[in-house]
């Protein structure tokens, strides 16, 4: 059985230092990864207004107006 979400766009988030404000409200994590076709490997670190997110957490974190996302890529070298 599908469930039907309904969204209110408008809501403003600012990615990676960029602002938009066609999210919808009520977005969690997850669905914004989803919406940016932004797999979530494992080297993937994301955080909200300075705060870290574990993987785990993604589906049941909601965004809220102004949040700032930053995508961080963990690299290895040497």
């Amino acid at each position: 059985m599908y469930k039907i979400i309904y969204y209110h766009y408008g809501m403003r988030l600012i990615v990676d230092g960029v602002s938009s404000n066609e999210y919808p409200s009520g977005l969690t994590l997850g669905e914004l990864l989803r919406l940016k076709d932004i797999e979530p490997v494992p080297w993937l670190v994301i955080s909200i207004n300075e705060k870290f997110y574990k993987r785990e957490s993604f589906d049941v974190t909601t965004l809220h107006d102004n949040d700032r996302i930053e995508l961080i890529y963990i690299r290895g070298g040497g």
